[in-house]
């Protein structure tokens, strides 16, 4: 069996080295340089805290799966620090951990949490999550690269026709066409004009994120956190992590007045930063909200939050969603089994 895989981030990574591992021959293609756009950065937020209980399960098995990832690369990619959630979010989530059977607590002040860096006074309700912690996404990225480099076609993709009554497909590049049996779309921005043709639907908005990191003393010593807007005069929504030992990286969920496409990205770039600085001066204790030693950008598909979309036109399989990074490894599993089965994942919304 042939498989193709179009897209080199977390998730396509995931799945190319899911399928060989399954024995079946497989390429994968990316017109750019692997984990470069939506899997771009070096970090990002592991958590089992979700709203449904499926997902809190789905990321339990996805931590199985980064704990064998580690075993083979020989190096810690999910750290041990936790992830806190504050504000309104928080006793949801602590429904469905509680039901989904994952260890959490609820307390009532950030002071009970752990050595956030929050303002005195930041009330709760507060959720613990000690599963979570600081993905190593570079690192990660690396580690799949690697294993899966022979496999790595770098090439953009133009078109994937369909044979007569569905057999099989062909992924076109500039260069020439392959054959295969079966393709898992995971091309992020690019998956809904590729997958369009087909009479799949995949949402196909796009929306401008930036992310920063400011100097914080001690901050790999700190829980990841996300704030529900509750930490903040403004409300601001953010989640928070340490991107080094004295680097904090916030990252918020701007408006979308804020964020839109149609701004341009050194619009948003200029909001975020205002509101985002302006959050950190009156809430991250230690930080210096002046100095910002480091940005990461992607284009977001507005409004899909957790969980995963995905849908197949005979032997085309696309993936969508967004904060799918904690769920690679299960996500990269359930992909390359429904591309040789002919199935959807059952995860999916």
């Amino acid at each position: 069996m042939r498989i193709g895989v179009v897209g080199a981030g977390v998730v396509g990574l995931a799945t190319t080295f899911a399928l060989d591992r399954l024995g079946v021959e497989v390429r994968c293609f990316e017109a750019g340089e692997p984990m470069a756009a939506r899997s771009v950065g070096g970090t990002r937020i592991f958590r089992l805290a979700h709203a449904e209980p499926r997902l809190v399960a789905y990321a339990a098995r996805a931590l199985e799966g980064w704990r064998a990832w580690e075993r083979e690369a020989g190096t810690r990619l999910v750290g041990t620090e936790t992830t806190v959630v504050s504000g309104p979010a928080a006793p949801e989530r602590f429904a469905s951990m509680r039901e989904a059977g994952a260890a959490a607590t609820l307390v009532d002040d950030v002071a009970d949490a752990g050595a956030l860096p929050a303002a005195p006074g930041t009330t709760g309700p507060v959720l613990v999550d000690p599963a979570g912690g600081v993905i190593a996404a570079a690192s990660t990225g690396r580690f799949l690269a690697g294993a899966v480099e022979p496999l790595l076609h770098h090439e953009r993709v133009e078109a994937i026709p369909v044979g007569t009554g569905g057999d099989g497909a062909t992924i076109r590049t500039p260069t020439g066409s392959w054959a295969c049996d079966s393709v898992v779309v995971a091309a992020g921005e690019a998956t809904a004009s590729l997958v369009a043709p087909l009479g799949i639907g995949v949402p196909d908005g796009r929306a401008h994120h930036v992310r920063f990191t400011f100097p914080l003393p001690d901050a790999g010593s700190r829980p990841c956190w996300i704030d529900d807007g509750a930490a903040s005069t403004t409300g601001l929504h953010t989640y928070q992590h340490a991107s080094g030992p004295d680097s904090w990286a916030v990252g918020a969920s701007m408006p979308a007045a804020d964020c839109a496409w149609e701004l341009g990205r050194d619009e948003v770039r200029a909001r975020s930063l205002a509101a985002v600085a302006a959050y950190v001066r009156e809430v991250v204790v230690g930080a210096d909200a002046d100095t910002v030693t480091e940005e990461v950008y992607c284009s977001l598909p507005p409004g899909l939050g957790d969980g995963v979309g995905a849908a197949r036109t005979g032997p085309v399989l696309a993936v969508w969603g967004d904060n799918l990074f904690k769920f690679a490894p299960a996500l990269g599993e359930d992909l390359a089994r429904a591309a040789a089965d002919g199935t959807v994942p059952t995860i999916a919304a």
